[in-house]
């Protein structure tokens, strides 16, 4: 049995990176992308790059932006030409962070983050679904977060773009379990990656001077969400992610969940809603007739 070939976007650094070279390590054929590969991100290529030689890995960097349909055309040639056409695991894990007031979010800031967490995502899926779909076989990894399921307040702009994922994910799920493609979600909780300390600020800075009560409140809750951050001590460990994510690439074809949660802080939470909100959407689906598309639950 051939290898199989996956593809990583946003794999310059946090779970990217380190899921890439998990995946790697365990015998894949990996193209590990990113933007700017001969740019802001050359430092992080490069690494990766001497990383894969001196483990004597099947890694490729590639480049990849997901706010470009030319990038991941370029990249999707690339992959192809060098696969005979095929691939067999797309991971959509590229994003950006961002925490403040919703009034302090520009429109300009809402347009920047879901052009990578929705927009980069559905690209990407677009690009790669037909050559899954006319396999009959594979699976898209949708890298979303607990709070893709939870809201918490100063984080409602990124939480949309989670929950907008999640959505756009699950109907994915439905619509192309017939066809033979799986659609897996990981759900990670709080981690100390790049991603928290590339949060993206609003642009309207202003308005937090108005917002007196709140804002101070804002403020606490970020001082104690950094301080939790850097504990060493902190439970979730970027590997967890990885982890889950090489459990189900080995996981069989039809036998791999909807939605992993990985999060030893906050993670009995989402838990409990993915399991009651898997009891109505299979409820809904018995009642239009769709049982052959009920949701598998983790094991």
């Amino acid at each position: 049995m051939s290898l199989k070939k996956i593809l990583i976007t946003g794999a310059s650094s946090g779970f990217g990176k380190i899921a890439a070279q998990t995946l790697a390590l365990n015998g894949y054929i990996v193209f590990a992308t990113m933007r700017n590969i001969k740019g802001s991100n050359a430092q992080y290529a490069n690494e990766l790059e001497l990383w894969a030689k001196d483990n004597r890995v099947e890694l490729r960097v590639l480049e990849l932006d997901v706010t470009s349909d030319e990038s991941i055309a370029s990249a999707k040639e690339n992959v192809l030409n060098s696969t005979n056409g095929s691939i067999d695991v797309v991971i959509n894990n590229a994003g950006i962070f961002s925490g403040g007031l919703i009034e302090s979010f520009t429109i300009d800031d809402y347009k920047k983050i879901y052009e990578v967490n929705v927009f980069g995502a559905v690209r990407v899926a677009n690009a790669f679904l037909p050559v899954l779909r006319q396999q009959k076989a594979g699976l898209l990894i949708q890298v979303s977060s607990v709070l893709g399921r939870v809201v918490i307040p100063f984080g409602g702009v990124y939480d949309s773009s989670k929950f907008a994922l999640e959505a756009i994910s699950e109907s994915l799920y439905y619509e192309l379990k017939p066809l033979g493609v799986d659609v897996s979600i990981i759900e990670p909780g709080p981690f100390s990656t790049e991603l928290i300390q590339k949060v993206l600020q609003p642009s309207n800075q202003v308005v937090a001077t108005e917002y007196g009560v709140t804002a101070k409140l804002m403020g606490s809750y970020y001082e104690n969400y950094t301080q939790q951050m850097q504990d060493p001590n902190l439970p979730n460990k970027p590997q967890d992610v990885a982890d889950h994510i090489l459990k189900l690439v080995e996981t069989p074809n039809g036998k791999r969940p909807l939605r992993v949660v990985v999060d030893k802080v906050t993670g009995g939470v989402a838990e409990v809603i993915n399991e009651t909100a898997s009891k109505v959407q299979e409820s809904i689906l018995r009642d239009f007739g769709l049982s052959e598309l009920i949701i598998n639950v983790e094991n």
